[in-house]
């Protein structure tokens, strides 16, 4: 049976729409009817073809329109599939009404209100998989200037992901831990510049790690506990998504272009299931310049990635992998979901989805963790 789905956004102030009566019985069914983020919600699925309703629509647009209300239709496909979309931010009215205007133009109309709770709203949306990519890249756009992390995401099963992998600095941790290195030397401003230029993918990722370690040449080794002690700080979030992701069932790993030291550390701190890292030469209780063994790039994050799904028994798909440099763009695009979280433009554009404003802890809501 062919149906319509009609969705109405209003302002708060204004309540719920009534619709004319001349619709009898082809309007119930509702499916939300709901005040949330400054707006009322409200959802049908219609048991008519939307052509069959296109004077009644039309008629009812123009009503909503000079009162200020959204009125969004489309037909119910054969091949369509539920889906989330999650805003986590502030719950404005703008932000939801030009989220849901977005998406209708991808072909994706709203359902029922899943999660209503303090920062994070996930509504039921509907719309066809083969679009999903680009509807969330366009979504993005349209929220690009608002204070809000949106995505649009499958309707994951419950135990579907098993296993996250995440990169270390400016990750994990909110610093570069080779910059604050160079900092003891006197170095920092030299070596920041050259992981920027590495971290936004203008250098190869080896040569400019082995160009910043030579810069370390003769700094004792009892400087990376001072960093350790003194700079290193957690991403906000960082705890809670780790503690979510375990606690979901799911392997953890850190896979950095960064140091061994301070991914023990983490590793401890967290409780962390593996850590790959790169070794320091070490040698009279002074760091010599040098990298011990095969150095931890791009190509090999997204090899890790790959043989800790293997090991796991698990498909790529259920991997997650999250990250803010260009070295980290393989094992976000291997992984079957990839978060770009405060990443440079270059990996922004290229994950799968990316936290702008808040902490990891809002990847929980990409990922439908609670």
């Amino acid at each position: 049976m062919c149906a319509t789905r009609l969705a109405i956004l209003s302002p708060a102030g204004q309540g719920r729409m009534t619709l004319p009566q001349a619709m009898g019985q082809i309007v119930h069914g509702e499916l939300e009817q709901r005040e949330i983020w400054g707006s009322w919600l409200q959802t049908w699925q219609l048991p008519a073809d939307s052509g069959e309703l296109q004077p009644f629509l039309e008629e009812l647009a123009r009503q909503g329109l000079v009162q200020g209300r959204e009125i969004l239709w489309g037909r119910a496909l054969p091949n369509e599939e539920p889906h989330r979309l999650v805003l986590q931010g502030s719950n404005q009215a703008v932000i939801l009404r030009r989220a849901l205007t977005a998406l209708h133009l991808r072909g994706f109309l709203p359902g029922r209100v899943l999660l209503a709770q303090g920062d994070r709203l996930v509504l039921e949306l509907w719309g066809e998989t083969g679009s999903l990519a680009l509807a969330n890249h366009q979504l993005l756009e349209a929220l690009e200037d608002l204070p809000v992390d949106p995505a649009l995401t499958p309707l994951w099963p419950s135990k579907h992901f098993r296993l996250l992998v995440s990169d270390m600095d400016s990750t994990l941790i909110s610093i570069e831990c080779i910059d604050e290195l160079g900092a003891h030397l006197g170095l920092k401003s030299a070596i920041a510049a050259i992981t920027e230029r590495s971290m936004s993918g203008e250098l190869d990722f080896r040569s400019s790690l082995r160009e910043r370690v030579r810069l370390l040449a003769g700094t004792p080794v009892s400087t990376i506990d001072a960093v350790i002690r003194d700079r290193l700080q957690f991403s906000p979030g960082a705890r809670e998504l780790i503690q979510a992701a375990k606690a979901a069932g799911m392997e953890t790993a850190l896979v950095t272009g960064g140091f061994t030291q301070f991914a023990d550390y983490l590793q401890a701190e967290l409780g962390l299931d593996y850590t790959f890292a790169n070794r320091l030469e070490i040698r009279d209780g002074k760091i010599t310049g040098e990298v011990i063994g095969e150095i931890i790039d791009a190509e090999a994050k997204a090899n890790i990635l790959e043989l800790l799904a293997i090991s796991q028994g698990a498909e790529l798909s259920q991997c997650v992998a999250v990250g803010d440099g260009a070295n980290d763009l393989p094992m976000l695009r291997k992984a079957g979901v990839g978060i770009a979280y405060h990443a440079k433009p270059t990996v922004r554009a290229q994950a799968d989805f990316q936290i702008r404003l808040g902490g990891l802890d809002r990847a929980l809501g990409i990922l439908g963790l609670p």
